[in-house]
């Protein structure tokens, strides 16, 4: 009867440790920031071009579970250009609140400075040759959050 009495105990012990830890132990959840694109520089073999004016919004999904997702409804001169939308960029590096990701093959890369003010850019190399392609073969685009966090 003690040993029953004291194996019951030792299960209740384990099952109540067991417990505690596994309620301290929560998943981190998604964080979401957006925002509206403020600009953007056009590059010719990293010399500044003339481009459009660009504006937009932005979006980038922060899950630890997977990949960073990013959707970008960019206008140039005030006609629609791309709605674009990545559900596999890698996060490269955090450091003191600054995100770095990259996606398709490091071709592009982007920037989530999570610090007040929240700020975004993404940066594409495209590939071509300027200006006998193309008058520019790199673009970054940036912006401000309207909101962010949890």
């Amino acid at each position: 009867m003690k040993n029953q009495r004291d194996v019951l105990t030792l299960t209740a012990v384990i099952l109540l440790v067991l417990v505690t830890l596994a309620g301290s132990s929560k998943a981190e959840r998604a964080q979401t920031y957006h925002g509206t694109l403020t600009g953007g520089t056009f590059l010719c073999d990293g010399t500044p071009v003339n481009g459009p004016i660009v504006t937009g919004t932005w979006n980038v999904i922060i899950d630890p579970r997977t990949p960073a997702q990013v959707t970008l409804n960019v206008f140039y001169n005030g006609g629609h250009h791309l709605a674009f939308g990545y559900n596999a960029l890698m996060q490269v590096s955090f450091v003191n609140g600054v995100y770095i990701f990259s996606g398709f093959g490091d071709t592009a890369a982007a920037t989530l400075d999570t610090t007040n003010p929240a700020t975004f850019s993404w940066r594409v190399e495209l590939g071509v040759s300027c200006p006998d392609q193309n008058p520019y073969n790199s673009l970054t685009y940036f912006g401000v959050a309207d909101r962010g966090g949890r």
